[in-house]
């Protein structure tokens, strides 16, 4: 008997999120749960960090980014075309 292999697809979507969010880098994950969980402002979460309000917004709008390509439900032409 062959055993199918559920698809990224078929997952559902706070299963890929989440999946997505545990690939991020620690501080990427750090900014994203002193902005949207704790409501900190880009400048209080700099603070904490003791990052630049650029750094925190950079590493949030990277994070973002990556849990949309690794959420969604297949790579995109532009998505493999930059990763490689």
């Amino acid at each position: 008997m062959k055993r199918i292999v559920p698809s990224v697809e078929n997952l559902p979507a706070r299963v890929r999120v989440s999946a997505a969010i545990e690939k991020l880098a620690d501080r990427e994950r750090q900014v994203l749960a002193l902005l949207l969980l704790e409501r900190l402002t880009p400048l209080e979460a700099a603070g904490a960090l003791r990052l630049s309000v650029r750094q925190v917004e950079a590493s949030f709008a990277l994070a973002v980014e990556s849990i949309r390509e690794e959420s969604a439900a297949g790579r995109s032409w532009n998505s493999m075309r930059r990763a490689s």
